[in-house]
Parts: structure tokens; sequence; C-alpha cells
């Protein structure tokens, strides 16, 4: 859907660009684009003889352009959510205290070196996102049932959310290989 907007947006910029460079006589050079009326002689006849024509295509851009700014409006709660929840002020504060008990029970998990923890989401679909940073010989599906047991189940107590979601991340970390250090040639 990205990439479709994206898309438009593009060819929509690119026909309003060459609109304002006609408009301004930049291609006056291929024949005189900027002497030429805005709408085609025939389109203005019909405007002109149905007066509804103008009126109904300026009302359908004027929807158009306000579903447009709805959605971006939209666009922009979620992502507002997403990084800070639409929770009371006691949650927040109950979630930041459960939160660092969570990043430290979770770091002293064997094979973890890292771990954050995020609520996210609104009132009514909040969510954990937790990220947790392996090494690369760790067992990811024990570390993931210590979570569930342990860990995560205290978090959610803590809150008073029993049914909050989790969504855990795991990021393996691969140490490279340690190279030898030359010694130096004695003479």
């Amino acid at each position: 859907m990205r990439i479709a907007i994206a898309m438009t947006g593009a060819v929509l910029l690119l026909a309003g660009a060459s609109a304002v460079a006609a408009g301004l006589g930049a291609f006056d050079a291929f024949g005189a684009v900027s002497a030429r009326p805005l709408l085609d002689p025939e389109l203005v006849r019909f405007a002109g003889g149905a007066g509804w024509f103008l009126p109904s295509a300026a009302g359908a851009a004027e929807l158009l352009a306000l579903a447009g700014q709805l959605w971006l409006v939209l666009q922009g709660r979620a992502l507002f959510h997403r990084w800070w929840p639409d929770l009371d002020a006691e949650t927040r504060v109950r979630a930041r205290t459960a939160g660092d008990d969570l990043v430290r029970d979770v770091r002293s998990l064997p094979g973890v070196e890292d771990a954050r923890v995020r609520l996210t989401g609104t009132a009514d679909k909040p969510r954990l996102l937790l990220n947790v940073t392996c090494t690369g010989e760790t067992l990811v599906g024990e570390v993931y049932g210590e979570l569930g047991a342990g860990p995560v189940e205290r978090y959610r107590r803590a809150i008073g959310m029993p049914d909050l979601p989790a969504v855990v991340r795991f990021r393996p970390v691969f140490a490279p290989p340690r190279r030898r250090r030359r010694q130096p040639e004695t003479a």
C-alpha cells in the first residue's frame, strides 16, 4: 500500500511541477504552451452551458482532499500511539517500575546480553514489546519459555493487565572470530 501511495504522490508532484513550468513558459520552445488557456475550449463551453459542472467538480475535489487529510491524521495518531501509550498516569508509573524489573530479570537469564521493554498501543489495545539481544549460541526456545513463565507474567500482574499481549523479538549477536596478533619477529 505504501508503494502505491508513494507512486501516486510522485506522479501528482510531477504533474503539478510540469503544469507550473508550462505556465511559466518553460515549454514555449515546443510551441506557445503558456499562451494557451488552462482548460480546453470545449470544456469551457460545456462548463459554461451546464451550471452544475464546475461546482460539482470542485465539491468532488474538496471531498477527496478532506479524505486525504483525515487519512493523514489517522496515520499520525497510529504513529503517536505506537510510541506513547494512551494510558493514565498511574498505569504509566507502574509500567515504568515493572519494566525496570522486567529488564533486570531478562538480563539475568543465561545467554541474554540486553533487553528493552516498551508498553505501546491504545487504552483498548495495549501491548508489551520486548526486544531481547542474545548471544549466538543461546537456545531461543528456552529463553522464550523462561520469559513466559516468569518475568513477563510478573510484569502483567504488576501493571494489572493479566491478558496483556506480549511481542518478543530476539536478536542474536554472533561474536566475530578472534584474530591472533602477530608476534613481532625478533632479530
